[in-house]
């Protein structure tokens, strides 16, 4: 923790970016809440730890505040960790909407599959913008507001009330396509929703 805040902009590239953004945008500094969600293992605890520990004297907030979620299986098993943190972001950031927050996603860390799901359960809870550092000129780069939505007929089928050839017909694939890209999932009581897709619908709803 205290070299990567002795050297923010070197030593972590979470840091990093938000040494830059508040370089450019103090205002938005003034009453920060940050949230570092950490894979499920030892390496990612001591790792989000000294994250949430340092942010503070980094963010050199007025008012600031962070706190480090443990994501479930995160890192350990492929799809019940990225359902989680889609929950985790999604949820959060609805709560920051509610607060009356902006609520923005740092994705320069993190492995791309997580980083990408991530920024989407955002975007669909309503996340004001994305940032993250480009690697190749090393300054931030913000990604707009994106009012993304879930196509109806996804929520229409999760509820039952149309069948997955309808689902076919909407998207322009057909019924095995679906199961193929993974929009459904083949169970014992027949296709279902992918799981994943059931939690972003929830995140979608309005705050």
């Amino acid at each position: 923790m205290e070299f990567a805040v002795s050297a923010p902009e070197e030593a972590c590239a979470e840091f990093n970016t938000v040494v830059k953004f508040a370089r450019r945008y103090p205002a938005l500094f003034d009453d920060v809440y940050a949230v570092f969600y950490s894979t499920d293992t030892d390496d990612g605890r001591a790792a989000g730890a000294a994250l949430r520990e340092g942010f503070c004297r980094v963010a050199r907030a007025k008012r600031c505040a962070a706190e480090l979620k443990v994501v479930p299986g995160l890192g350990v098993d492929f799809n019940a960790g990225l359902l989680a943190l889609a929950r985790e972001v999604g949820l959060d950031v609805k709560r920051a909407r509610r607060e009356g927050r902006l609520a923005y996603v740092v994705a320069t860390g993190g492995f791309k599959p997580e980083s990408t799901f991530a920024v989407i359960a955002a975007y669909l809870a309503g996340a004001h913008g994305v940032v993250y550092v480009h690697e190749s000129f090393k300054e931030v780069v913000e990604l707009p507001m994106l009012p993304l939505q879930l196509d109806e007929v996804l929520a229409r089928f999760d509820g039952g009330e149309v069948d997955e050839y309808a689902v076919a017909k909407r998207l322009g694939l057909d019924v095995h396509h679906l199961e193929g890209v993974g929009v459904l999932t083949r169970t014992e009581a027949g296709r279902e929703l992918n799981p994943l897709l059931k939690e972003l619908l929830k995140l979608a709803r309005p705050v």
